[in-house]
């Protein structure tokens, strides 16, 4: 099975704060998708893809940052019906003031732990980035690139004063550098329009304005100008989506929210 590579973390810079005139604050939540198996091609070698996909969000002022748990747990099956299990966990918490990131990814394989990667990325008062990563040399991220809540912010402002296409770079610790990502935004759409899904606390996103988002991350070393992973999604401006598709080079994965758990306000 051709999995070796594939981005199964799911970028955290999408799904963070909205902020800018008018715009709703982030509702505190943990949500669970359920994970499918959609377009496909041969040289994936894979038949099919079933799990489970968890983003929890709490904090805010009061707590001096935001915390973010988020767990992707998938069985893959090959063509000849061999299967194997991914369980892939990231935890991080970012200052208030956008000065300090810290996180800790683990990567398990049919219960072996295969991958282990624990940073902090410090930003200096000219913008550049130092970030250290245990066992692994320090290294220094240029100005300009933006931690999840950061990088959620310019999103929401620029869509919000009309752009339709722009450029953010991220760093969110599921790669080893930041991510130049080119972002893609439709008109919004009108609150109340589209069929929420039927779980519980749903209700939250009735009146919510919203924005379908299509997102291309390319790899910051590739010299082939193509990205290595797209996903769309409609973000709600309280924070919270209902469902997205996440494009590899071979395959798609479609995630569609099953449970919504919502927290107060200063939850830390």
């Amino acid at each position: 099975m051709a999995v070796k590579g594939c981005k199964w973390l799911i970028p955290l810079g999408f799904l963070v704060l909205a902020s800018g005139a008018g715009a709703a604050p982030l509702q505190m939540h943990r949500a669970v998708y359920d994970l499918s198996l959609g377009r496909t091609e041969a040289a994936s070698d894979i038949a099919g893809i079933d799990g489970r996909m968890v983003i929890e969000w709490r904090g805010g002022p009061a707590c001096g940052g935001y915390t973010s748990l988020q767990r992707v747990v998938m069985r893959v099956t090959g063509l000849d019906q061999a299967y194997m299990s991914n369980d892939i966990r990231l935890s991080y918490f970012e200052k208030i003031d956008g000065r300090e990131f810290s996180y800790t990814r683990a990567e398990y394989t049919d219960g072996e732990l295969t991958d282990r990667d624990d940073g902090t990325a410090v930003r200096a008062d000219d913008g550049t980035i130092e970030l250290s990563r245990e066992g692994a040399t320090k290294r220094e991220l240029p100005a300009g690139v933006l931690f999840p809540v950061q990088y959620q912010r310019a999103l929401v402002e620029r869509a919000e004063r009309g752009e339709r296409i722009f450029e953010l770079v991220l760093f969110d610790g599921t790669e080893e550098r930041e991510s130049p990502t080119t972002i893609f935004v439709s008109k919004q759409a009108e609150a109340g329009r589209d069929k929420l899904p039927d779980v519980k606390g749903a209700e939250v996103l009735q009146s919510a304005a919203r924005w379908p988002i299509r997102i291309s991350y390319f790899d910051v070393e590739s010299e082939e100008g193509l990205p290595n992973f797209e996903m769309g999604i409609t973000v709600f401006a309280n924070g919270i989506a209902t469902g997205m598709t996440l494009d590899y080079i071979d395959l798609e994965i479609k995630a569609q929210l099953k449970d919504l758990t919502l927290f107060e306000d200063g939850t830390c």
